[in-house]
């Protein structure tokens, strides 16, 4: 297993609490139906096993969890839902030290703070960071999207 299929969960840091995870999955049903995206037993198992995950999960941790409950819930089934939840802007892909792809559930502005040696993933709102603004200009023919900062160190 490489540094980054690892996710180091912290007592007390790994799961939210059950009262904000059903908060959070209210407000993506709603927000699904004004938006006219069907809420299908698996899109919702896939969002409450997400939000309900500090850790910023990959697919194929989501799967894992989900497979106890959900026998026939395929890996691929997985990946697609949450590519079409990353397209909605309901949950955010997050950059890391290295290539496998995790996933968070809040998608509000916020910045990352990665650990580099176990691949520990954790949410940090800086005030300064989240103020910066996209350039308005382009670079050279790039027309930039987004911004997403990632902070890299190490673990105390």
């Amino acid at each position: 297993m490489n540094r980054e299929s690892r996710q180091a969960v912290i007592p007390g840091q790994g799961r939210r609490p059950a009262g904000q995870t059903a908060s959070r999955c209210e407000g993506f049903e709603a927000q699904c139906r004004r938006r006219g995206i069907r809420v299908t037993p698996q899109r919702l198992a896939v969002y409450r096993a997400l939000v309900g995950d500090r850790t910023h999960p990959t697919a194929e941790v989501v799967h894992a969890r989900l497979r106890r409950g959900m026998s026939s819930l395929s890996l691929a089934t997985v990946y697609r839902i949450l590519e079409s939840f990353e397209a909605e802007g309901l949950v955010r892909r997050v950059s890391t030290t290295g290539s496998v792809a995790r996933f968070d559930g809040n998608p509000s502005r916020h910045q990352h703070l990665v650990c580099r040696i176990c691949g520990r993933l954790t949410d940090c709102e800086e005030g300064a960071l989240s103020r910066i603004r996209l350039p308005r200009s382009r670079f050279g023919g790039f027309m930039a999207e987004e911004i997403d900062i990632r902070i890299v160190g190490t673990c105390q």
